[in-house]
């Protein structure tokens, strides 16, 4: 049996601590944001509501357009000084937040924040650069869970020191932690991709063909399901970003700014909590349950009663009784509509989409991650149908058989087809699924 507090020392010594805390500072400062930033804004610098919202907005572009150009640039520098740069920009940004005197500069660092804010991709291309296919799952584990944290405890820590301390002080604490996670950087974290291999990297480049998917919005069922994602999102990001200011006016009208900052921060924290256990608890059963258009009539349908009963009913209790409508509606929608999305098609045009998301998939992988393929032999793969033995070590070149090889199913064990999304969109393919106790038998089907 592993001691438990030898593993955490493991834990704490190896590169995964410094890569767990970048990303959890970085996810920590965005939710610190959430129910700090706009009353402060508000009540501190004296801004608009229009001025407030368009701070998330330029937030995000600036972090939509700077993520891709951060992982190009750490294939050719390294990962190791862009996620100190990024940790230095996410530090500049929340000292220009705790001290800002106008709105002005909040603008400057969610800008800063949202350049440097590519951190999290350059973070797991670094842990697929020290782990093997074995444990790449584990390490990127290590991602996950510090997002998730940063997530749930972001709110509530934002919203209760601010309620204690003041609306700047949530900043300065949290750029004391971005500090200590730099200097975590600077002394533990080694460079996980040497010059050697960002040169053999660079030139076994491979130019993955471009395919475009304009033609596919001429399918009405697959238009409006696209339109209905953009709406659903649409509203719940406006939601998102009004939600403060909303619950300010509405919900604790007269109340001081530390009592709404703790008690929206212990909402958004719930909010969090929620969709965690929506993700690993909910969606497989009620998928099984209802199906995929159910579900999804059934989750904005939910969502829809959640902001129509906060409308028209603007009580505390109300907002606290509709969280689970906001997380569990939006958890279980979103996967559901994707499945949908691949129904209406003949299984050809299913297997041309699903080839599609793969290599946009392949292609973001070596953009931002610096994931690099070379194939060799690809003359000696036989026109006619044929079977092709392939050594599976990741879910990496699950994906890139997509863009290598051309139009195929795969043979595959049977229990798969019974995990939720994954196993029914891989049945909307046609695969031959054999049990792999029947011996001879399951041979005989391959073939």
């Amino acid at each position: 049996m592993v001691n438990p507090f030898s593993r955490a020392t493991q834990f704490l010594r190896s590169p995964r601590f410094p890569i767990f805390m970048i990303v959890f500072v970085d996810v920590l400062g965005l939710g610190i944001t959430l129910p700090v930033l706009p009353l402060f804004a508000k009540n501190q610098l004296h801004a608009e509501a229009w001025q407030i919202t368009s701070l998330t907005s330029l937030y995000f572009a600036a972090q939509f357009f700077a993520s891709p150009w951060l992982g190009r640039w750490s294939d050719r520098v390294g990962r190791r000084p862009v996620l100190i740069l990024s940790q230095v920009g996410t530090l500049a940004a929340l000292l220009i937040s705790g001290s800002a005197p106008t709105i002005r500069w909040l603008y400057l660092a969610r800008l800063i924040d949202g350049l440097t804010g590519g951190n999290i991709s350059v973070a797991q291309a670094y842990l697929s650069d020290i782990t093997d296919e074995r444990n790449r799952a584990r390490g990127l584990g290590t991602v996950n869970a510090s997002f998730g944290l940063g997530f749930v405890f972001g709110p509530a820590f934002g919203g209760l020191v601010a309620s204690y301390f003041g609306p700047r002080v949530p900043f300065f604490v949290a750029a004391g932690v971005s500090l200590a996670t730099i200097l975590l950087s600077i002394f533990l974290l080694p460079e996980s991709l040497s010059r050697e291999r960002r040169k053999l990297d660079q030139a076994a480049s491979a130019r993955a063909p471009q395919r475009r998917g304009w033609a596919l919005l001429r399918v009405p069922s697959v238009a409006l399901l696209l339109l209905v994602a953009f709406l659903s999102q649409f509203s719940f990001f406006a939601f998102q970003t009004i939600y403060v200011l909303w619950a300010e006016r509405m919900i604790f009208p007269g109340m001081p700014d530390a009592y709404v900052q703790r008690a929206i921060g212990a909402i958004l924290t719930l909010v969090g909590l929620f969709g965690i256990a929506t993700q690993f608890w909910f969606v497989g059963p009620l998928v099984k349950r209802f199906g995929e258009k159910k579900l999804v009539v059934g989750g904005y349908l939910a969502r829809t009663v959640a902001f129509g009963a906060m409308t028209l009913w603007p009580a505390l209790v109300v907002v606290v009784g509709v969280v689970p409508l906001l997380s569990i509606g939006g958890g279980v929608a979103m996967p559901a509509l994707i499945a949908l999305l691949t129904f209406p098609f003949e299984p050809l045009t299913r297997y041309r989409i699903i080839s599609g998301w793969a290599r946009l998939n392949v292609g973001a992988a070596r953009a931002i991650c610096g994931i690099r393929y070379q194939v060799r032999g690809h003359e000696n793969i036989p026109r006619e149908p044929c079977i092709i033995l392939s050594k599976h070590q990741s879910a990496w070149e699950t994906l890139a058989y997509q863009v290598i090889l051309p139009p195929h199913v795969w043979v595959l064990k049977r229990e798969l087809l019974r995990v939720p999304f994954f196993g029914w969109g891989l049945a909307m393919l046609s695969p031959i699924a054999i049990d792999r106790g029947a011996g001879r038998r399951a041979l005989r089907r391959g073939a």
